[in-house]
């Protein structure tokens, strides 16, 4: 097949009985495309893989035996190796339109999606390592609508991914690696350019500390051109409110294309996360209205949710900070978003400490200009700024507004359950407990025992829910018992008690334990007792 034709054998079925299409790992195919990948790990390394081959299996499987998610990554790695970035593009179609069109009916079945996640890394692990075997920096300049279209398929699989399953690994650092790519010289936009005006715009004036000639200025450098698909902002006059209207949305706009395209390199960058929440919050000129603190505006799905959660599960901080500043275009009033990306750029390390000064600048300024924000929610009940976010709010003061770096510190607690989860996350359970256990073996402070104790518990939880854990969730209420934390610190108790219900609750046998665990925590942090049985 030619690239044309291999494009479509994504989305079309294997036939109208079953558009699936069977299993195909009894296939003789599937063994000959096995023994071929499986030489990358022999002493040969990829020049001992007849990749040529490999395309043509696993393309013959797609079309006309199964649609196969490990099936399908083997045909884009392939089509990488033989193709080059123009068989990647096509490859990444295929894959998209077969996840989209099939997901449900694919294999593996859903009941083994973690080996779904095995083929999806496998792939981001062949992509990097062709960019760091061939240099893709150094390739010859490519097509800017190719370079677009990897962006969008790298960009449209890693969102429907990230909605079906929120532990799936995260395709960003490829779309990173394709900013890479040099793309072929085309007639760039008219620049950026915000004339002087007499008149009162009617949009909001940015941030205090950014001017227009420093957009020009911080951009240029950056990269050398900006990218193509920027559309041109009008240079009709400004001389009506409408005309005033229009250009400051178009500025914008602009700015925010500006952003994510900064924001698709190096994530050290400042400049990104300055303009990305100039344009996010610089035509809010006022609070949303509101009933009773809830607003109509819609807030983001749960497996949006449930992504970022995963991600923070992991630690994985750039997926994180990435995240996080694709979904302000999209929920500039989601201000969980800015405290999360400034913790993970904190743990980055000192190169990413002017761009975390950038967010927590733009979020004091934010806040200060409208401190009524923190006490609405999304239209669903969600808060704009969950509890440690108004925390985090709070504790920016005026050195962070005029741009410092203060910022509450680092919960031990948290940090050592984010490490832990992360060695969860590579496969070692054993090693993630041993560390809690030793977090909580070397600590002096109660208080933090215990709380590592809780995340010793709901690690173990979310990663075996199925397992005996009762021992562990019975120490914790024997510890509230024994110091009576519901009197002396009641959000102490009421984490362990939350905790020990989630564990004891999956055994109907004790459902008159698990009640008189949740009255107890109803009568301590209602809240709580609320979000565990609703």
């Amino acid at each position: 097949m030619d690239l044309t034709q291999l494009s479509t054998i994504g989305g079309a079925p294997v036939s109208e009985a079953q558009p699936a299409g069977t299993d195909v790992r009894d296939q003789p195919e599937f063994d000959l495309l096995q023994n071929e990948i499986a030489k990358l790990s022999s002493p040969a390394g990829s020049g001992g893989v007849d990749w040529e081959q490999v395309v043509s299996q696993a393309a013959a499987l797609t079309s006309g035996k199964g649609k196969d998610i490990m099936v399908a990554c083997y045909l884009v790695g392939g089509l990488l190796q033989t193709r080059g970035i123009e068989g990647l593009a096509v490859g990444l179609q295929v894959l998209d339109e077969m996840l989209q069109a099939y997901w449900d009916g694919m294999y593996p079945p859903l009941a083994r999606l973690r080996a779904r996640r095995n083929a999806l890394q496998w792939l981001m692990d062949r992509i990097a390592s062709h960019g760091s075997e061939h240099d893709w920096s150094s390739l010859p300049p490519q097509e800017a609508d190719l370079v677009e279209a990897l962006r969008d398929r790298l960009k449209s699989i890693d969102a429907f991914v990230a909605a079906k399953d929120a532990d799936a690994p995260s395709l960003r650092p490829a779309v990173s690696q394709v900013g890479n790519l040099l793309v072929k010289e085309s007639t760039p936009p008219p620049p950026l350019v915000v004339a002087a005006s007499t008149s009162t715009p009617s949009a909001a004036q940015p941030a205090p500390a950014v001017a227009a000639s420093s957009v020009a200025a911080t951009v240029g450098p950056a990269n050398n051109a900006v990218p193509p698909t920027m559309a041109a902002i009008g240079a009709g006059p400004v001389d009506t409110p409408e005309a005033a209207e229009q250009a400051s949305s178009e500025a914008l706009q602009r700015l925010a294309d500006i952003a994510q395209w900064l924001g698709e390199g190096e994530l050290n960058q400042p400049t990104a996360f300055r303009l990305n929440r100039i344009a996010a919050w610089a035509g809010i000129e006022q609070l949303p209205p509101a009933n009773s603190g809830k607003t109509s505006l819609p807030g983001p799905v749960p497996q949006v949710q449930e992504a970022l959660k995963a991600m923070q599960n992991r630690q994985a901080d750039e997926d994180i900070v990435r995240f996080a500043e694709a979904q302000l275009a999209i929920f500039p009033f989601w201000l969980d978003l800015n405290a999360i990306a400034a913790e993970s750029l904190q743990r980055l390390g000192q190169a990413y400490d002017s761009a975390r000064r950038e967010v927590i600048g733009a979020s004091a300024w934010l806040y200060a200009r409208l401190p009524g924000i923190v006490a609405l929610s999304f239209s669903g009940g969600m808060p704009f700024a969950s509890p440690q976010t108004r925390e985090w709010l709070g504790s920016l003061g005026q050195g962070a507004s005029a741009g410092g770096v203060n910022a509450p510190p680092v919960d031990p607690a948290q940090a050592a359950a984010g490490k832990a989860r992360a060695l969860a996350a590579d496969g070692d359970l054993g090693a993630a407990a041993q560390f809690l256990q030793q977090a909580i073996s070397e600590s002096q402070v109660p208080a933090l025992r215990f709380r590592l104790r809780v995340q010793l518990c709901e690690l173990l939880f979310s990663e075996r829910p199925g397992a005996n854990l009762m021992p562990f969730a019975r120490m914790l209420v024997d510890e509230i018992n024994r110091f009576n934390l519901t009197d002396w610190d009641p959000p102490l108790a009421s984490a362990g008690l939350s905790a020990a219900w989630r564990i004891l609750s999956a055994d109907d046998e004790l459902k008159a334990e698990t009640d008189g665990l949740l009255a107890r925590l109803a009568s301590i942090d209602a809240e709580a007792a609320v979000r565990l049985v609703t």
